[in-house]
């Protein structure tokens, strides 16, 4: 017995040495994250400043950098701007278009199929810049949209980047990240066993009932981990809205993160930006909340 024990602990030595080593890039990535969170958290109670005196004889203000988020209008602003962008772009429009396009095409091999799989791969797999020169050209008052569209029909050019700049940067991110639900989903509704659909179609369901009352349940846990994943993303998204808007025309499309970076580059006011950075991370925090008890298994 002495034996075996004595062998035993170099392998359980070594195995623990190799799990250790395996896990220490990401304790690293956690420690620096949770550093640079703790340095943000602190000079949310300052006024540090990106350039001048302030940027270097910086001083402790308290809470009032957070009593300027919500007596000033600038964040309140935003931050509906925010949550009508992630509604309509990630909630209804990625979550619902991805699995409405999912639902359709499974189990299908077809040219269609193909067709509609590259076209939502492609605005996944363009770099944000690019996709935000492509949108800008598009509907642009000389664009695809108003040449091929709004001028054949015997109407004035309309500039919908500038006259509905929400709207299109809304549809523009949807285009941009519909293949994460839609791979999420297609991977989803392949788990879901056939029998049990064909049991629903024999008992008298109709195919709205089918998805509704079969599909959705089991597909569930899958549904909340594609919502909390869009939802964190589209919530700080930046670069897309800031390349094809700069959060204009006037404050249309400005975002939390734009006005995040706004505050914190454009005028310099370090301290308030490390205070609207605390208040999204509060915010996403809850929402995380919301969608990890939606993974709970119903009792």
């Amino acid at each position: 017995m002495s034996l075996m024990k004595n062998q035993a602990n170099p392998w359980l030595t070594s195995n623990l040495l190799v799990l250790g080593l395996g896990m220490l890039p990401a304790l690293l990535l956690i420690g620096v994250l949770l550093y640079f969170t703790a340095w943000a958290f602190a000079f949310s109670f300052t006024d540090l400043a990106l350039v001048g005196r302030k940027s270097v004889e910086w001083s402790w203000v308290g809470l009032q950098n957070f009593e300027r988020l919500f007596t000033r209008r600038g964040f309140l602003e935003s931050l509906w701007t925010t949550v009508i962008f992630v509604f309509f772009s990630a909630i209804v429009g990625q979550s619902v278009l991805g699995f409405l396009l999912a639902a359709l095409l499974r189990g299908t091999q077809s040219t269609i199929k193909t067709v509609v799989e590259v076209c939502i791969m492609l605005g996944w797999l363009l770099p944000d810049i690019v996709a935000a020169f492509l949108w800008s050209a598009t509907t642009s008052q000389t664009g695809l949209v108003n040449s091929l569209i709004i001028v054949p029909l015997g109407l004035q050019p309309i500039n919908f980047i500038n006259d509905y700049a929400l709207p299109v940067v809304t549809i523009a991110n949807i285009w941009k990240g519909t293949a994460w639900s839609y791979l999420l989903f297609s991977a989803a509704l392949d788990s879901v066993s056939r029998e049990v659909v064909e049991a629903a179609k024999v008992d008298g369901a109709t195919p709205f009932q089918r998805i509704w009352l079969v599909m959705l349940p089991i597909i569930r846990p899958h549904i909340a981990t594609n919502m909390l994943f869009i939802t964190i993303w589209t919530f700080t998204y930046f670069p897309l809205i800031f390349a094809m808007t700069g959060g204009g025309p006037g404050t249309q499309t400005q975002t939390l993160a734009v006005f995040l970076y706004n505050q914190s580059f454009s005028r310099g006011n370090l301290g308030f930006g490390s205070a609207i950075s605390v208040a999204m991370l509060v915010i996403v925090g809850l929402l995380s909340l919301v969608y990890l008890r939606m993974l709970r298994e119903p009792k």
